[in-house]
């Protein structure tokens, strides 16, 4: 018991300290711009402490954007690639997922990520998943870019038919 009473003094201290601190305060609506407190009140060897008001930080400067995505030729003979044409604001980084849909959901394919340098890159589709031809029928082409800080664009997809 001896041992926790001075802790709990010292608690008490500081909360007293605390409310009156609080209490001689002016209230916030009424202070004017912070300044530093009188060098008198502050014990030797205690710098005065301004704070700023916090930011959040700024939104990305350019949001990154595909421009255009196609591809040519949209339908393509099983066992043919196509190739996908995308055109974009900024050099980037992309991410293309090619999938087709099934009667349970959307079946991934392929996915590649491209590194873009210039601000149009163009590349040859998968003619084959998992070693099988592509089978014969509607796929989706989804392309997203990625900058330097990890900021994604909105996905842009475009069409590819492969037939028989």
């Amino acid at each position: 018991m001896a041992h926790s009473l001075p802790h709990r003094l010292t608690v008490a201290l500081a909360a007293g300290a605390a409310a009156s601190a609080l209490a001689a305060a002016p209230a916030l609506a009424t202070e004017g711009p912070n300044a530093p407190p009188p060098a008198a009140s502050l014990p030797s060897g205690i710098a005065p402490v301004t704070f700023a008001p916090f930011r959040s930080p700024a939104l990305h400067p350019t949001v990154q954007v595909i421009r255009r995505a196609r591809v040519v030729p949209r339908r393509v003979r099983r066992g043919q690639r196509a190739r996908l044409r995308i055109s974009l604001t900024t050099p980037s980084r992309l991410r293309i997922v090619v999938s087709r849909a099934t009667g349970r959901g959307r079946v991934h394919t392929a996915t590649m990520t491209v590194p873009a340098r210039g601000r149009t890159v163009s590349l040859r589709l998968p003619a084959r998943s998992h070693g099988h031809l592509l089978r014969p029928d509607r796929y989706r082409v989804s392309v997203v870019a990625i900058d330097a800080q990890g900021a994604r664009s909105q996905p842009v997809r475009a069409a590819m038919i492969v037939r028989r």
